[in-house]
């Protein structure tokens, strides 16, 4: 039940963070990742963000491209979203030791750092 309640935490701050980020745009066609402010953090290791970025719809060679600023905006600031063309493709924020995600191809999943598995919601 402990756990529940972690991924349900976790759905109410990707929603709240979906909602929130959705009405801030980027209005010049680019692709960025933009760091937002959580109170949880993670170093995530390389195969740890191919793994969700792979799973969040992204080709490989956006991983090459965007996969470092992914993992220094985790490491520094807890949350990340992707920005491609001025449009959010996915969210991804840190809470304990899961990566939550939505993603607009793939929907949301839960990333269990310590293991290594993916859950579906």
């Amino acid at each position: 039940m402990k756990q529940r309640g972690h991924a349900l935490a976790g759905v109410f701050i990707v929603l709240g963070l979906s909602a929130s980020l959705g009405i801030v745009g980027c209005t010049h066609n680019q692709t960025q990742v933009i760091p937002v402010s959580s109170r949880d953090v993670a170093a995530l290791s390389a195969d740890d963000i191919a793994r969700v970025m792979l799973r969040a719809g992204f080709s490989h060679e956006q991983i090459l491209e965007l996969g470092t600023d992914l993992r220094n905006g985790l490491s520094s600031f807890g949350t990340s979203q992707i920005m491609i063309e001025g449009r959010i493709q996915a969210i991804f924020a840190v809470q304990g030791d899961y990566v939550y995600v939505t993603a607009y191809k793939r929907g949301s999943f839960i990333y269990d750092m310590k293991t290594g598995r993916i859950r579906s919601f």
